[in-house]
């Protein structure tokens, strides 16, 4: 079951995601488990990078294998931008439950991907369009993806803590 923090962090994304021109509009967490809507808003960080492989045709929508495999790419991709184009450790974040997100729109997967995304939306170099778009928000919702991406953050921070000192 969902605490309230996290019905309200749910809300805060969707309604984070719906100031982006999505091609399918993001109102439940069934909506995000095939990972099309993530892959859209990351393609706004970088388009080349986040390039979703495939449209899902209606009789696809509910095979759970193709969104779990369409997932995995893109966690995997995800980490990758993480490590490679910020420059930042992924030991200390959270893994998601790809295979429980796909098959049943798993509410605490989801919300890792979500607050991956956004954590990877405000470290681009395109981060002002993402920062803009959370501060259109209300101030509950700005607080609550605030709140998300400090604790992403930190985790990335603490994770390398051992080896700060050399910058390349």
């Amino acid at each position: 079951m969902m605490s309230d923090s996290q019905r309200k962090e749910i809300d805060a994304f969707f309604n984070f995601f719906a100031a982006f021109d999505l091609t399918i509009p993001v109102a439940t967490l069934a909506d995000l488990s095939d990972g099309q809507a993530l892959f859209e808003v990351l393609a706004v960080v970088d388009p080349d990078y986040f390039r979703p492989t495939t449209r899902f045709s209606a009789q696809d929508s509910a095979n759970w294998v193709l969104h779990f495999s369409s997932l995995k790419r893109l966690y995997r991709l995800m980490t990758q931008y993480f490590s490679d184009v910020l420059q930042k450790p992924t030991s200390g974040l959270d893994v998601p439950d790809l295979q429980a997100m796909a098959r049943n729109a798993d509410d605490t997967a989801t919300l890792v991907m979500c607050r991956l995304t956004i954590a990877i939306g405000v470290q681009c170099e395109k981060n002002k369009e993402f920062i803009d778009k959370i501060q259109g928000l209300s101030q509950v919702d700005q607080h609550y993806l605030m709140k998300v991406i400090e604790q992403v953050m930190s985790r990335i921070s603490t994770s390398n803590s051992s080896d700060i000192g050399e910058c390349s």
